[in-house]
């Protein structure tokens, strides 16, 4: 089986990469002035022919799953009177003897049309295509999280320094008649390890925090912050979403930003490494700027780097 990005967990490479870390209790932290700093934070720092003003709230999530014109015309060419399940089998065996299938790109999350118009992109481009074409003849379909040890991929962020990825894996499932149908990633084989339903919202959230974090590494930081906003709008309880939010802040140097962001993750999820190690490199540069005052008194204490 071939492994596939998920969500991407960021961790400084070079910090402990065990679940052990900083050791603390739960603390409150003040998420709506992470959340407001974040809006602010997607105006400045978007590029020079954005408007000036806060993207909506919930302009990208549903993007994941809508249905292009290209996708109904597609769909529209199928025998319309046949059955729904009849249809939905044409369409994947359509698809096969016209050989499609995605190019696999791990750092590339794109939207069911994305995949179906550029064929390129990982297991939740591939599977969002998948329910969506199902739903589109009438089916039944769902996302499934693949419970299996968890993999690890380093790779390169946007300030150059190598971060290590966490790597799961995710498929979907059609229902079909009395049974259903899980279909993998460029109707691979079908996985051994046990699987469970996820709800489109939380794919949603798993979409705008790859792409959020996609769009740091091309240095595109006011649209990464816009992303996450999003998806805290949507689950304001991920672990996941704190964490990389805490990443971007870091990258802009809004250390006591970004410690509040990896509290809060640990709050939700008390075992979240990647927010462990994060927060304990946050008091290491949190360290090192108080040290830089001491010795250059006269320094204005600005954002550090």
């Amino acid at each position: 089986m071939r492994w596939i990005a998920l969500l991407i967990s960021l961790i400084q490479f070079g910090c402990a990469s065990g679940p052990g870390g900083v050791n603390r209790a739960a603390l409150e932290v003040d998420t709506a002035t992470l959340l407001a700093a974040a809006g602010e934070a997607a105006i400045t720092l978007a590029a020079p022919d954005t408007p000036a003003t806060a993207p909506p709230i919930t302009s990208h999530a549903q993007a994941l799953l809508a249905v292009s014109p290209e996708m109904r015309a597609f769909v529209d060419s199928i025998d319309p009177t046949l059955s729904p399940n009849q249809r939905f089998r044409r369409i994947l065996r359509t698809l096969k003897m016209d050989r499609f299938e995605l190019d696999y790109d791990l750092n590339t999350t794109t939207t069911a049309a994305e995949a179906f118009a550029q064929q390129r992109g990982n297991c939740i481009s591939f599977s969002a295509l998948m329910v969506a074409l199902a739903r589109e003849v009438g089916l039944e379909a769902n996302f499934n999280l693949v419970e299996a040890p968890l993999a690890r991929r380093t790779t390169t962020g946007g300030n150059g320094r190598a971060l290590v990825q966490n790597v799961l894996h995710i498929n979907a499932e059609v229902s079909i008649g009395w049974s259903s149908r899980v279909i993998e990633f460029n109707f691979g084989p079908y996985s051994r390890f046990p699987q469970r339903e996820l709800s489109d919202a939380t794919v949603q959230t798993y979409y705008l925090n790859n792409r959020a974090l996609e769009l740091s590494h091309q240095q595109r930081i006011g649209e990464a912050f816009a992303l996450l906003r999003e998806g805290l709008s949507i689950d304001p309880d991920s672990s996941m979403l704190w964490n990389s939010l805490g990443y971007l802040y870091r990258l802009t140097g809004e250390l006591e930003l970004a410690e509040m962001s990896y509290t809060q993750a640990l709050n939700l999820e008390g075992g979240n490494a990647a927010a462990k190690n994060n927060l304990r490199r946050v008091y290491e540069l949190q360290g090192l700027r108080a040290l830089t005052r001491e010795e250059n008194p006269g320094e204005p204490k600005g954002k550090g780097s």
